[in-house]
């Protein structure tokens, strides 16, 4: 099934930055029985649940929800109970939970569909499920409290059943009888009496750049989404006229001109066009104030094109923001690099590099945390040399299991370890998870046919040279003095790629990682495709100096001999460096993930093999 319910909301339906809502975890003990319990007893029964554990796991199960929830005060060791319990009586998400009224998987809430099913899912909306082998709709009244924990991310692996095509409405059409979308990646959402349409997002009380009008949209959700990424479209005439340019005040438009910008709010009377926003103080802003951040309306389609970046947070996060052990829940911010502000509970929260939610081994009352982000993570400074790194990814494959896995892993690793780096996909706008700077979201570029090239390896030009076109239209590339497209299934360590590249910073050079003697006509090396590294001299001769038309053929090549035999034609010279890469198709047998001198390793097509590689490596 695809979970995500609404473009910007997914992060925060879940959590804020994928964690657990604190009124969702904190509650968790309460809501179990306020459906189904009583409230009689106000003692404390924590020893009289440990000994009733002794009789069985089924009977002790159900005495602790119902003791749990008679203890307000007792809420934070309720919930810790109940994470031991559901582990082993509730329900998993393809069986029926009506009667345990809890749910295996974190992040997951039993809801009711009608009297012989309920299911286990992370939000539900009345209607129709596109993923069900039926058409019947869900009746989503909650039984049970949420389980605690951060839900999975979205599966856009997941396919429609059957009857979508014929039961379900198109875009375009008014979809309140049906209550479902044909389209992938869209939920019907109701815009006025008049209208309920099919839409990627809604936000309500504001205007959508796709839609014929400027007029507001109330979006109660009607039905559930259609599995699939967000396939964008075209902005409206009207948005050019009607709506806020980007750094301009768009409160009262509640839409932005400029693609990739949406419209969020700073305080009551002033809003900014801006790609993203997360709740805080901006590091970079002239003062500390804090952003509410809520979004006023759609997101004009497109990419964002990147003008500017700053290598240094303000001067005022040094003095304003919270050090480590101090409070940070007023400032929201952390004055060292790579911290983050945390919440325990509404009265504390601190500065970490992580935070685990429960109960802390260092914590004196041994309350649990509920691990809520708070404001922007202190960007760590940037390396030497710059490193701009991207991936390309099929959002529907095991590719972006890794890449989420990447983002997720200790404070983000592999091309998040970069000072800048973006995810690139052709099937759409995919969520990814929370980087170093905030939510990731994959670009879009244009799909090319891949064939089989005179290698006889992926005939992937074509679609490689949309990639770059897309690298040039967001910009981060003129930013960094390297840029690295790595791909999924490599293992990347950023610190030592920097320690490769150090010495040919400056100059228009590519680094020929792959030393083999089956590359007779490359003259025994070249850039393999797993880690392509080139400086910021190099790509500007490629995208400004004509390079772009001149390297216009070879398309019977694979990418990575492709865009080497382009450097060479447009004067970017090679530096052979085969240290850089471990890959047994380069120097057979050579390829452990153990060492140190190597700054990646490739390849690893599953999740399991990378992050082994990976923990390999970092020791």
């Amino acid at each position: 099934m695809d979970y995500s319910e609404r473009d910007e909301q997914w992060p925060s339906e879940f959590g804020e930055s994928s964690q657990l809502l604190p009124d969702q975890c904190g509650d968790a003990a309460r809501d179990l029985t306020a459906v189904h319990y009583s409230r009689r007893h106000t003692t404390d029964h924590r020893p009289v649940l440990y000994l009733i554990g002794l009789l069985g796991v089924g009977a002790c199960g159900f005495i602790a929800r119902h003791l749990l929830a008679q203890q307000h005060e007792q809420v934070g060791s309720g919930n810790a109970l109940m994470s031991a319990f559901v582990v082993k009586e509730c329900s998993t998400m393809d069986q029926d939970c009506s009667k345990t009224m809890c749910c295996k998987t974190k992040g997951f809430r039993c809801f009711k569909k009608n009297d012989k099913w309920a299911g286990c899912r992370p939000w539900c909306a009345e209607g129709p499920d596109p993923t069900d082998t039926d058409f019947g709709p869900w009746n989503c009244t909650a039984l049970g409290p949420k389980t605690p924990g951060m839900a999975p991310g979205p599966d856009y692996r997941a396919k429609p059943a059957p009857w979508v095509q014929d039961r379900c409405a198109p875009t375009g059409k008014d979809c309140r009888k049906q209550r479902c979308c044909k389209d992938a990646g869209k939920q019907c959402f109701k815009k006025d009496d008049r209208w309920y349409g099919c839409k990627e997002t809604c936000v309500p009380g504001g205007p959508d750049p796709l839609d014929t009008n400027n007029d507001t949209w109330n979006c109660t959700a009607v039905g559930m989404r259609t599995p699939g990424p967000y396939q964008g479209g075209r902005k409206a005439p009207w948005v050019t006229k009607w709506c806020s340019a980007k750094d301009t005040n768009c409160f009262h438009t509640r839409c932005c001109k400029d693609a990739g910008h949406q419209c969020f709010l700073k305080a009551a009377g002033w809003a900014m066009c801006m790609p993203d926003c997360t709740h805080g103080p901006f590091l970079g802003d002239a003062n500390a104030d804090i952003w509410n951040c809520t979004a006023l309306g759609g997101r004009t389609p497109g990419m964002a094109r990147v003008e500017s970046l700053s290598k240094y947070v303000a001067d005022w996060v040094k003095t304003n923001c919270s050090k480590p052990g101090e409070n940070c829940n007023t400032t929201m911010c952390c004055a060292d690099a790579t911290q983050q502000c945390f919440s325990k509970d509404t009265n504390w929260a601190t500065c970490m590099r992580g935070c685990k939610q429960g109960t802390h081994a260092n914590d004196k009352d041994k309350k649990p945390w509920e691990c809520k982000k708070l404001g922007p993570r202190t960007p760590r400074k940037w390396g030497s040399p710059t490193l701009y790194c991207f991936s390309v990814i099929r959002l529907t494959s095991y590719e972006a299991d890794i890449m989420m896995a990447q983002v997720n892993t200790d404070g983000s690793v592999g091309i998040f370890g970069c000072d800048q780096f973006d995810v690139f996909a052709a099937q759409g706008r995919g969520w990814i998870g929370d980087g170093p700077e905030g939510p990731v979201w994959t670009e879009h570029f244009q799909d090319a046919p891949v064939t089989r090239s005179i290698d006889n390896t992926a005939g992937n030009t074509a679609l490689f040279r949309n990639v770059w076109a897309a690298v040039k239209q967001v910009g981060r590339w003129a930013f960094t003095e390297w840029t690295v497209k790595v791909d999924p299934d490599a293992v990347l360590f950023a610190d030592r790629l920097r320690q490769h590249l150090r010495p040919h910073t400056g100059k228009p050079v590519y680094i020929q990682n792959c030393a083999s003697y089956t590359l007779v006509q490359q003259g025994g090396a070249m850039m393999f495709g797993a880690v392509e590294a080139m400086t910021r001299e190099a790509l500007h001769k490629y995208f400004n100096e004509g390079g772009m038309w001149r390297c216009n053929k070879n398309y019977q090549y694979g990418e990575d001999r492709w865009i080497g035999e382009c450097f060479k034609e447009i004067g970017a010279w090679p530096v052979t460096d085969p240290l850089v890469l471990g890959d047994k198709l380069c120097v057979p047998g050579v390829w452990d993930c153990s060492d140190q001198r190597r700054a990646a390793f490739h390849h690893y097509k599953d999740l399991g093999s990378w992050m082994k590689c990976y923990h390999e490596g970092k020791r």
